[in-house]
C-alpha cells in the first residue's frame, strides 16, 4: 500500500474523495462537493495519483468502488463528520439554508407509513436536505450509527451497545389480519380459532426465541401453528390477503393494507402489550446542532402516529 506524506496532502482532496466514494459519479460528486466536474475529473487523477490505487472503476454504464476505495467509505465519513465538529465549536445550523444529506435505517413498514409526513415537514423547515433511507440490520445498527453512516435508526431494532441514545417516537400495539372471505373467520376472532388458524409469523432478523404473542399463549396452555415466516414486514398483509393464513403484527401496519387490500381487521383474542418505536442515534451526535435538528423532527413526525398511551413493555 502506498504511503500517504500528510505534509505534502491537499486536505481538500478528502472532500472530493467523499464525494467521489459516496456519488460513484464525477459530475454528480462535483455537483455535490460544488465545483465543476472537470476540477472533481482532476482531484480523481491526483487521488488516484497519491493513493496509488484507481479508487473508481468503470462497470457498463457506471463506476464501481475498488476494494481500497470500499475500505474507505465509512472511516473517511467518520473523520469529516469528527473534523467538522472540532473545527465547528459552537456553529449554528440554520435549516433553512443547509443542504446537508441525512440517512436513516427503518424497517419497510415504519418508512412507508413515516416518510411522507417526514418529507412534507423537512420541505417546509430545510428544502435544501435530502433524506435517504436504508435498510435496517438490527445487529449491524449499533456500528452504523457509531459511524456516522447512519444518523437515525428507527423501531425496535438496535441492540444494546455502548454509546447508543434513544428517544420513544410513538406507541405501537398489535391487531390481527385475515382476507375477506376467511373459511373460518368473519369479522371477529375467538381463541379456538386463533390457534386452530395456520398463522404468518413476521420475524426480526434471525430472532428465534419465542414471541410476546407465544409467551401469553403459553401462560394459557395453548399454541399457534405457524405454517410460514417472512421477514418483510410489508410483505405479510399481501400473503395474508391471498390465502388463508392469520397474521397477528403491528396495528399500523395492518390498518395501513386495510385500505388497499381485502384484508378484516380484527382484535387479538389474548392480551398483548403495547410497545415503543423507537429512534435510536449514538451520543457522538448529541451536541451536533444538525443531528439534534433531524431528531426532533423526527419525533414530531412521530407523534401523530400510533397509540396515545405510554407503551406497556419496552424489550424484546
Amino acid at each position: 500500500m502506498k504511503r500517504v506524506d500528510l505534509s505534502n496532502f491537499n486536505l481538500n482532496l478528502l472532500l472530493a474523495l467523499d464525494g467521489l466514494l459516496s456519488q460513484r459519479s464525477v459530475t454528480a460528486a462535483a455537483k455535490r462537493v460544488r465545483v465543476t466536474p472537470s476540477a472533481m475529473s482532476h482531484s480523481l487523477s491526483e487521488l488516484r495519483h497519491l493513493l496509488g490505487d484507481p479508487l473508481l472503476v468503470r462497470s457498463g454504464r457506471g463506476m464501481v468502488l475498488s476494494p481500497r476505495a470500499e475500505a474507505l467509505v465509512s472511516p473517511l465519513h467518520t473523520l469529516l463528520m469528527d473534523a467538522e465538529r472540532l473545527l465547528g465549536g459552537g456553529a449554528t445550523f440554520d435549516p433553512a439554508t443547509t443542504a446537508r444529506r441525512f440517512v436513516i435505517a427503518a424497517p419497510d413498514f415504519l418508512a412507508t407509513l413515516l416518510m411522507p409526513a417526514l418529507l412534507d415537514a423537512a420541505a417546509r423547515e430545510a428544502p435544501g436536505t435530502s433524506l435517504e433511507i436504508v435498510p435496517s440490520s438490527r445487529r449491524g445498527n449499533a456500528w452504523l450509527l457509531e459511524t456516522g453512516e447512519v444518523d437515525l435508526a428507527l423501531g425496535a431494532i438496535v441492540d444494546e451497545a455502548p454509546g447508543i441514545r434513544r428517544m420513544d417516537l410513538l406507541t405501537e400495539g398489535f391487531a390481527c389480519a385475515a382476507r375477506k372471505g376467511h373459511p373460518s373467520i368473519d369479522g371477529a376472532l375467538d381463541l379456538d380459532s386463533y390457534v386452530q388458524t395456520p398463522h404468518l409469523l413476521i420475524t426480526l432478523g434471525d430472532d428465534t426465541g419465542p414471541t410476546w404473542i407465544d409467551q401469553a399463549l403459553t401462560k394459557l396452555g395453548r399454541r399457534r401453528q405457524v405454517a410460514a415466516r417472512v421477514r418483510y414486514f410489508m410483505a405479510a398483509p399481501l400473503i395474508v390477503a391471498r390465502s388463508d393464513l392469520l397474521l397477528t403484527g403491528p396495528s399500523m401496519l395492518i390498518r395501513y393494507f386495510a385500505e388497499l387490500v381485502p384484508l378484516q381487521v380484527l382484535r387479538p383474542p389474548i392480551d398483548l402489550p403495547t410497545f415503543p418505536e423507537e429512534a435510536y442515534w449514538h451520543q457522538r451526535f448529541d451536541v451536533d446542532p444538525a443531528h439534534a435538528w433531524l431528531r426532533n423532527l423526527v419525533k414530531k413526525t412521530g407523534r401523530s402516529f400510533g397509540l396515545k398511551e405510554r407503551p406497556r413493555k419496552r424489550t424484546w
